[in-house]
């Protein structure tokens, strides 16, 4: 299969879907989606209330490719064809350095969207994973991350820090 940004994104969801995990927000290629609601983690020094630049609202933003929950583990994935080192970026600040404005998105989102299950958000576990095609190099999970190698739309495997094992 020659696979795209936007078939890797359908078999994320399909495969994150079979493992038991309840899709919570997510964003196609491109911007439109019209099963999920994005998580924007904005950066409060700029999206402000009333600004007069509404347009700015999207400097410093932060959208996960797709959030998922599975008891109080929450899977944030970025996902592209190959392997990217500017997503593993991404999701380590995003994790680490933005971490509050990350809870602060979270809290927003399960008040405005209807995601009680998400709450306290102080007491989920962060699975930041990497999401692309079981033929691309990558290097070994660094700590804390995990990898879905995508084999089919219908099948992956997880590496790293969520356990290893292939869904069907």
């Amino acid at each position: 299969m020659k696979w795209t940004e936007g078939l890797i994104h359908v078999a994320m969801r399909a495969i994150v879907s079979a493992g038991g995990w309840v899709l919570i927000a997510g964003e196609y290629p491109g911007g439109s989606d019209h099963e999920l609601y994005p998580l924007n983690v904005v950066d409060p020094t700029v999206a402000r209330d009333q600004s007069p630049d509404p347009r700015r609202h999207s400097l410093g933003e932060l959208i996960p490719d797709l959030v998922a929950l599975r008891g109080r583990n929450l899977l944030i994935a970025e996902a592209k064809v190959r392997y990217d080192e500017k997503d593993h970026e991404k999701l380590t600040d995003l994790v680490g350095l933005h971490r509050d404005r990350l809870f602060r998105a979270l809290e927003t989102f399960s008040r405005e969207r209807g995601f009680p299950q998400l709450e306290p958000v102080k007491t989920l576990i962060l699975c930041p994973t990497l999401v692309f095609s079981s033929t691309s190099k990558a290097p070994t999970p660094s700590p804390g991350m995990s990898y879905l190698r995508v084999v089919s739309l219908n099948q992956g495997t997880f590496e790293g820090t969520l356990p290893l094992r292939e869904i069907r």
